[in-house]
């Protein structure tokens, strides 16, 4: 197996011994470092044990799994038997006593309680609000433990910032960024010429694709002052309260889909239930890998049947793979009634329909915010449901002789939102008629 040649800034976090903060742009391998950095405390500390907290499952497995990997790779003597009972998604017990556990700590970090540890690793600490930190850090209390935390920025906002500032001296800080690293890390059998040419490639594609301000947070890896959270924690917390639920007969139901590439992204079904002009629920979600077109365009066709939707909205504008489960769902003589394509569609301002704009993705994000400010809208007590809305983020875009206008995005992903702003803005269209005005 091809070695890794570690990057100077990896070696440097690697030797650390203490407290240690990671700022860094996107994908340049801080996880792969702090798993490494874990597997050889757990082998070095007897009878020690990490706790690792992110926010999702997913998330909190992935340490377990690549620590795993290098402890398979280099110390797989250590890994103790019966590997059934002592290895699993959520923990690693070693031979010499030592441990790791994944906790994934939703919104409140409750599930972190209770635990006793010799280092807490908090992964993407910058997306973590105030309860994960008041919960989580009290695990070191009596062991006078290390924390080690790694993100990439989300603002000038909350604990990650303050240590990142690191005004007390109480972390090692170490920060780099998506561009040095692709440019700079060593030529090896697995980091090609040609690997570094098509990385070099596709930041600058991103470059072009992203506003100034949101390149430099996810690739450069900076703070930025005019990138701000769209859904504030208060907010997510007074509307994710409902459990799902079953299917009730005579009521309307409405769902957004966001369709997943073959890549990493996930495909998304967010079900919403009016029950009155007053009050919108969400009653399901459901998301999916790395799903074809046609398995996508049979999972609406079930939901449809189970749920009957009133309608049914998905991304399908120009380049999007919603056009071609677009053209499948317009066949179809029991569904075809229902789809609209909701991407940069016009849409009436007066009763005679003679006014027209165009409905942006903005609009639908307005007016979905609008309506959990009023009490209207509700959704899932879900972890994923909720680390959606937080990753969602706004700025303000000013052009010369033209309108401010706001654009809204997500890093690394909303794919739950973008499905839940168009069954919200299905289900609300016909109850309320709203106007959105840019400042």
């Amino acid at each position: 197996m091809s070695k890794i040649i570690l990057d100077e800034w990896q070696e440097e976090a690697l030797a650390h011994e203490g407290n240690l903060l990671l700022c860094t742009g996107r994908q340049v391998g801080k996880t792969f470092i702090m798993s490494r950095k874990a597997a050889e405390y757990l082998i070095k500390h007897p009878k020690s044990k990490i706790i690792v907290c992110s926010l999702t499952e997913d998330q909190a497995q992935l340490m377990i799994v690549m620590t795993l990997s290098y402890l398979e790779q280099n110390y797989k003597s250590m890994l103790k038997k019966p590997y059934s009972k002592n290895i699993t998604k959520n923990k690693i017990v070693l031979s010499n006593g030592s441990q790791i556990i994944a906790r994934p700590v939703g919104n409140t970090g409750d599930a972190v309680r209770g635990f006793t540890g010799d280092v807490l690793i908090l992964d993407e600490a910058s997306r973590f609000n105030e309860f994960i930190f008041t919960a989580s850090k009290p695990t070191l209390l009596t062991t006078g433990g290390q924390i080690w935390m790694c993100s990439t920025p989300f603002g000038k906002q909350g604990y990650f910032y303050e240590c990142y500032l690191n005004k007390s001296g109480r972390f090692k800080v170490i920060h780099t960024n998506s561009w040095d690293v692709v440019n700079t890390r060593q030529i090896s059998e697995v980091w090609t010429e040609k690997k570094r040419a098509e990385a070099i490639r596709f930041l600058e594609d991103e470059k072009n694709d992203m506003s100034e301000l949101q390149f430099a947070q996810e690739y450069l890896g900076l703070f930025q002052d005019d990138l701000q959270q769209f859904f504030p924690d208060n907010l997510i917390k007074k509307c994710c309260v409902l459990k799902r639920q079953q299917f009730i007969q005579e009521r309307d139901y409405y769902m957004g889909v966001d369709i997943a590439r073959m890549g990493t992204d996930r495909g998304s079904f967010e079900i919403l239930c009016r029950i009155n002009k007053d009050r919108i629920e969400q009653v399901g979600n459901e998301t999916s890998h790395k799903k074809l077109t046609t398995e996508t365009f049979d999972r609406i066709i079930q939901l449809d049947r189970q749920y009957k939707f009133n309608q049914i909205g998905i991304d399908a504008g120009s380049g999007s793979l919603g056009v071609g489960v677009l053209d499948f769902l317009l066949r179809e003589p029991s569904i075809r009634k229902k789809v609209i394509a909701l991407n940069n569609r016009s849409r009436e301002l007066d009763r005679d329909g003679k006014k027209k704009t165009t409905l942006l993705k903005e609009d639908m994000y307005l007016i979905m915010r609008w309506l959990m400010e009023r009490g209207v809208l509700f959704l899932l007590d879900d972890d994923e449901v909720m680390q959606d809305l937080k990753n969602v983020q706004y700025e303000y875009i000013t052009t010369a002789g033209k309108k401010v206008t706001m654009r809204i995005f997500a890093n690394p992903s909303a794919d739950i939102v973008e499905g839940i702003t168009r069954a919200c803005y299905l289900a609300n269209q016909k109850s309320l008629n709203l106007s959105i005005s840019y400042i």
